[in-house]
């Protein structure tokens, strides 16, 4: 009996193990879902500003209704200039993109068209940073974690 519950407690440990490695992965997943979710947005906020000159407070009614942009919450925000920080981005990628909504609607059309631009650059950077990352993740955390937890479980046997 002993012998067949330190056996279901090392399967356990490994499966913990696994399961950690996923979860890593799965934020790395959600992180890029999310910056490409804010370049589809500024290219999006973009397009209505250069061919329909859309007020914002217009842009953001249309961006609300999209159902292909879940990862930002836009149902929560009353502003575009008030747009917070999605929750699956990191701080330091946020830094970089948060002047966008800060700045939005403080220039004439074309020139908040090249700060479009400009953020669109900025962002595609990001995600591309971000596709590595989470190719590498794929290839490592998942094995690293069954790894990890395997010797845990040898250790504890």
């Amino acid at each position: 009996m002993s012998a067949v519950i330190r056996l279901l407690g090392a399967g356990l440990v490994v499966f913990a193990g696994w399961a950690a490695g996923r979860w890593l992965t799965e934020r790395k997943h959600r992180r890029l879902a999310a910056l490409e979710q804010l370049e589809r947005l500024i290219a999006l906020v973009q397009d209505e500003i250069l061919y329909r000159a859309a007020p914002l407070g217009e842009i953001l009614s249309t961006l609300q209704q999209r159902r292909d942009l879940p990862e930002l919450f836009l149902a929560d925000c009353a502003q575009l200039q008030e747009f917070a920080c999605p929750p699956a981005l990191d701080r330091p990628a946020w830094d970089q993109l948060q002047g966008f909504f800060a700045r939005l609607g403080s220039a004439a059309g074309q020139e908040e068209a090249r700060h479009c631009a400009y953020y669109l650059k900025r962002c595609a950077g990001l995600r591309g940073q971000a596709q590595k990352e989470y190719e590498q993740a794929k290839q490592l955390y998942t094995k690293a974690g069954l790894c990890c937890g395997a010797l845990v479980a040898l250790l504890l046997v």
